[in-house]
């Protein structure tokens, strides 16, 4: 991991973002970040963000995407992702019934696949994000696995976030071994000690070290996520001057 893979998903300051983004976007800078996700943009124009990312030497590699705003508007899901200049559109979630038995993966699948063609046309790249209940058992294997395998890598990433793939009973660091690029983008975020609560990178138990190791040949991204920090601000900073001790040049 480099310094310049280090991101931040805005959704960890998003009450911040919500009464001034702009405003919060200069802050977080200003703490050392120089590259985020966005999760919406809270009524600001996109090339409003954009003037000011190219103003502060910022960029914006992906945002997240729901699939209802891309079945409502495609036009103007996509518009956005490039006036931004993101590389990756991120479904960040999807309801737990499309992985309840194999018909409704496989139809999930199709969509994924459906929607990682249409933004591949437009030269930008589709990715899902986890959170735990993907990583349900189903058949001989897990909901997400399968998941991965029913998709076309050409046209469809995952932004494996490895606490919840944590809290779903899986080794983060197993799973990035064994699907390396399909990977581009990691959610980092940790586990505290007792209660299994997030908190901030390096704070926790997951094997940071590890995680870095097997990543680095294939992963583009590195985004900090703090679901519920309780001081946006300074977790964020922390969780980044963590993540930068462990940086190369």
């Amino acid at each position: 991991m480099r310094h310049d893979q280090i991101a931040l998903q805005l959704y960890s300051v998003r009450t911040m973002a919500a009464l001034d983004l702009p405003g919060t976007l200069r802050k977080l800078a200003a703490v050392g970040y120089r590259a985020f996700e966005f999760a919406g943009l809270h009524g600001v124009a996109a090339a409003e963000i954009r003037s000011l990312l190219d103003e502060l030497g910022l960029s914006a590699p992906s945002a997240h995407v729901n699939l209802d705003a891309l079945e409502r508007d495609a036009q103007q899901a996509i518009g956005e992702l490039k006036t931004l200049g993101c590389a990756y559109a991120v479904i960040p979630s999807a309801p737990r019934a499309r992985f309840s038995s194999q018909d409704e993966l496989q139809s999930f699948a199709a969509t994924l696949n459906r929607w990682g063609a249409t933004l591949h046309e437009q030269g930008l790249h589709l990715a899902y994000h986890n959170h735990e209940f993907e990583f349900v058992a189903l058949g001989d294997s897990t909901a997400w696995e399968q998941l991965v395998a029913a998709t076309d890598p050409a046209l469809v990433g995952f932004e494996l976030d490895v606490y919840w793939a944590q809290i779903g009973g899986l080794d983060p660091v197993a799973l990035i071994e064994r699907y390396g690029a399909r990977l581009p983008l990691l959610h980092m975020k940790d586990a505290a000690p007792d209660t299994q609560a997030m908190a901030n990178v390096g704070e926790g138990v997951l094997p940071w070290e590890r995680i870095l190791s097997a990543s680095q040949a294939a992963s583009q991204w590195y985004i900090v996520e703090h679901d519920h920090a309780p001081d946006p601000l300074a977790d964020v900073a922390s969780s980044l001057h963590f993540l930068e001790q462990q940086a190369t040049a």
